[in-house]
């Protein structure tokens, strides 16, 4: 049977010659508007790699990632071009069996590769400086970012705004010429029904395998290119469009609690997390919630003690003296020698919430969106707050900002706090920011709210801090600047302690400070980066605990984490009751004779540390034994299955307890 290849011309306007295709001319004709917008995209991806590569290369050199790096970008590359064009593809051969059918979808093609490639641009656009920020290429952050434009628009423009001069003018640059490069120039070109079977068929298969990315079981995900120990150079064959769309595809699992590195039977979890918080079998009663029990204090008080937490903004332990960093922080580092100081408090992830539902609700993380925006933790779930509304006290939660971002008030309010205090509330003078009142603005305010409190009602305040945001404003004239120019996170960090120190001061000359306990600590670092899969240095953040009721300063050692500070607080307090916090109550010198751990979540990794140890988990990945000294995370020799089965219990036990509500 012969196979028939017929053109239809079009209008003498728009076909510049008129003749009888070839076959070869007829299916370049064809593949034409399907190739031109593929080479355009890996143009984008090859030239962002590149750069990207020249701006690393100490960093790819020491990975020894050079050829990772190329054959992996190739593998990537093919993977996103079979994901975006194997559908379009296949249905292009079809659509020339007609000339009326192929005009209509010649342009539609045009308008979908356009599309595309602009997103594409703009993705590897935005990397550098979200680079710069998260030493990661984007990933969901990226998105939760843009459901708060107010703020984010601020940061661009103060920040980032030679980054949108760039996308300003590239991005305009590459769609005209894309434009004219995908004008139509040749006849209208139409297929037999045979040859349109067969060229669908093999452009489909040829696509679907690269998208697949691999003849193995699984396909193609991130995992495949983490090679080497620096997670960011494990991302860079990858696209940043590809990295985005794959945790927002990894997103649609966070009302399952996230990512689950592995699977142990629910009674071994259980098990294991009890074990680990050092405390009697015996005190755990309650099948429907297996971590309740109840904590007696060690510090029993005649009288129930306030309590005030002030949550810093993005407060890494390298912007701390006492920990060994610059000395941006002398209120600070004074202050250590006052109260029970942690020297070695590791934060659990790299967003504010994360950190807020550590230190607030005493919750380990995960790799699901924080349980601050999640549907099943708007009501009853555990946060200091709502224990301490069982033991008669009035909780406040003070915030410069607009205190409905990243849900915060929704949270706060459903789950025991009685009011929410944000920059509407304070005083018209006061110095107002990209992210909202200045931390001094917002201390002043929480100080006057706690001296009108009656002496006999116990309160809870808990301030978070802003000042200490990109792009970091702050009021002049109130420290001697580190560095020029003012809008630097130096600066910034020297103000926030400045306005720390002057609020520690107020409270000390005030009649609450005898009976109330202060607790300092960070949300989070503000730029966690680093050639580790996971730069655990960067999760190092100060925590202090002073007040009237400390009587005798102490440092404490141990390794901690950011959910073992809602029990201690508890039991400084001088209260008992009911609760399911997995922490460890770490004023108890039992517990700080135990080896510490602590849970970090970065991006889809999770580390459990445990002295030198750590197991990295990965999603498709084993968990993976390695060790941690001086600041450097390497391959462990030996084997801890124990350790594994830890880490791997405690993070299918933070899914557990989300999904079927434990946490309350």
């Amino acid at each position: 049977m012969s196979i028939r290849i017929k053109a239809a011309p079009l209008p003498t306007h728009l076909s510049p010659r008129a003749h009888s295709p070839s076959a070869l001319e007829a299916f370049s004709a064809v593949l034409r508007p399907l190739w031109w917008p593929m080479l355009a995209t890996l143009m984008v991806f090859w030239l962002s790699r590149l750069g990207l590569a020249i701006w690393l290369a100490p960093r790819v050199q020491e990975a020894g990632a050079w050829s990772h790096l190329w054959w992996q970008g190739l593998r990537f590359d093919a993977v996103w071009l079979g994901l975006v064009w194997a559908l379009p593809a296949a249905i292009t051969p079809w659509m020339a069996l007609h000339p009326t059918t192929w005009r209509a979808w010649t342009r539609l093609l045009r308008l979908y590769g356009g599309a595309v490639l602009l997103f594409v641009t703009f993705m590897e656009l935005s990397t550098p400086a979200f680079i710069t920020q998260y030493d990661s290429r984007p990933n969901y952050l990226f998105v939760e970012y843009l459901s708060h434009m107010q703020e984010l628009a601020g940061t661009l423009i103060k920040d980032q705004w030679l980054d949108l001069l760039v996308a300003a003018v590239v991005l305009p640059a590459v769609g005209l010429v894309y434009a004219r490069a995908t004008r139509p120039t040749s006849p209208v070109t139409t297929l037999t029904l045979p040859i349109s079977m067969v060229l669908s068929l093999v452009l489909l298969g040829t696509l679907a395998l690269a998208g697949r990315g691999t003849l193995g079981h699984r396909p193609a995900n991130p995992a495949l290119a983490a090679a080497t120990p620096d997670h960011l150079v494990s991302e860079l064959p990858l696209s940043s469009a590809y990295t985005l769309l794959y945790a927002l595809h990894l997103s649609r699992k966070n009302e399952d609690g996230g990512i689950t590195y592995g699977h142990l039977p629910t009674q071994q979890v259980i098990q294991s997390v009890r074990a680990e918080t050092g405390l009697p079998l015996a005190v755990f009663t309650d099948p429907a919630v297996p971590m309740r029990h109840r904590q007696v204090s060690l510090h029993p008080s005649p009288r129930p003690r306030n309590l005030v937490i002030v949550l810093e903004e993005s407060l890494g332990a390298e912007f701390v003296g006492a920990l060994g960093g610059l000395p941006l922080t002398p209120n600070l580092d004074r202050l250590t020698q006052e109260g029970l100081w942690f020297d070695q408090l590791y934060a659990t992830g790299t967003r504010s919430v994360r950190g807020i539902e550590a230190v607030v609700a005493g919750y380990p993380p995960t790799s699901s969106v924080s349980t601050v925006k999640l549907a099943k933790s708007q009501r009853d779930f555990f946060t200091l707050a709502s224990f301490l509304k069982g033991q008669d006290y009035t909780s406040t939660f003070f915030y410069g900002g607009e205190s409905h971002f990243d849900n915060m008030r929704g949270f706060f309010m459903g789950n025991g706090f009685d009011q929410v205090l944000d920059q509407h509330d304070m005083p018209s003078n006061a110095f107002m920011a990209t992210w909202g009142a200045s931390d001094g603005d917002v201390m002043d305010r929480a100080h006057q709210h706690f001296l009108a409190q009656p002496a006999d009602k116990p309160f809870f305040g808990l301030i978070f801090t802003s000042s200490n945001h990109a792009p970091f404003d702050f009021p002049d004239g109130h420290i001697e600047l580190y560095d020029a120019p003012q809008a630097t996170v130096n600066n910034a960090v020297k103000y926030a302690d400045h306005a720390l120190g002057r609020f520690i001061a107020q409270a000390k000359a005030s009649p609450y400070w005898a009976n109330t306990l202060f607790l300092v600590v960070a949300d989070h670092n503000s730029r966690v980066y680093g050639q580790s899969l996971i730069p655990i240095d960067r999760f190092h953040i100060p925590g202090l605990i002073l007040g009237g009721p400390i009587e005798r300063p102490q440092r404490i050692s141990t390794v901690a984490s950011q959910i073992d500070l809602a029990p201690t607080l508890i039991s400084l307090m001088g209260l008992s009751g009911e609760h399911p916090l997995i922490g460890r109550d770490l004023s108890d010198p039992a517990q700080q004779a135990r080896g510490g751990r602590a849970i970090l979540q970065f991006d889809k990794l999770q580390a459990y540390m445990e002295g030198a140890e750590v197991v990295v988990m990965q999603p498709d990945t084993p968990a993976k034994l390695m060790r941690y000294a001086d600041g450097t995370l390497s391959e462990a020799t030996a084997t801890n299955a124990p350790l594994v089965e830890k880490a791997l219990a405690h993070s299918q036990y933070a899914q557990m307890a989300y999904r079927d509500q434990w946490h309350r």
